[in-house]
């Protein structure tokens, strides 16, 4: 007698050995391609220190910087670099006389000293003549006079000293220049005196 007997249900698919093989190989492969994800991924103390990443060094430029400082008193900012008032150049050597629109080698407007190495010893000025004594170079001793008046002008050479006065004399006539007084005279006859504005030596 045969009896009636549930039928045998179908095998699954996924019960196949080849299927079961070929999931747990994608396990494995899914499991080492996030492990190698995190082996790869730089951390961020990798970041920091650059250990990972290589650097372009970039070119610096030095600029020049002027030092700014405060001042305790007004805290008005005060530079060192300070700009220089400009003074007249002056040849050390040369004379610096205390009389107007004159400098060390005479007049600006002459009579003045021929050379640029002649200073002047004296320098005076009345209301007609301007008379300059200059010294020829370092030459102590050694002397020209040169007069102004009128237009006309003179120079005599070895002009004589004796303290603040001096004494030119051209032929006949004599030119006696002191603090008092310019006074011209011919073969001793008095020509003129004028009375001294501005008088130097030096």
């Amino acid at each position: 007698m045969t009896g009636n007997y549930p039928p045998t249900p179908p095998k699954s698919p996924w019960a196949s050995p080849v299927v079961i093989g070929a999931i747990v190989a994608g396990a494995v492969v899914l499991a080492i391609a996030v492990l190698l994800g995190f082996l790869l991924i730089p951390s961020d103390e990798d970041n920091a220190t650059g250990s990972n990443t290589s650097t372009t060094a970039t070119p610096t430029q030095q600029t020049s910087t002027k030092t700014i400082t405060l001042t305790p008193s007004t805290g008005a900012p005060t530079s060192s670099l300070t700009p220089t008032a400009t003074t007249p150049i002056t040849t050390p050597n040369l004379p610096n006389p205390n009389v107007p629109g004159a400098d060390g080698q005479g007049f600006l407007s002459g009579p003045r000293c021929n050379a640029a190495g002649d200073p002047a010893v004296m320098i005076g000025q009345t209301d007609r003549s301007k008379v300059v004594v200059c010294q020829v170079g370092n030459q102590t001793g050694r002397y020209y006079y040169k007069g102004l008046a009128d237009g006309g002008a003179i120079e005599i050479q070895y002009p004589t000293r004796s303290g603040n006065r001096f004494t030119a004399v051209n032929n006949s006539t004599t030119y006696l220049v002191d603090g008092s007084s310019l006074t011209i005279s011919d073969g001793g006859a008095v020509l003129a005196a004028e009375p001294m504005i501005y008088y130097w030596t030096n």
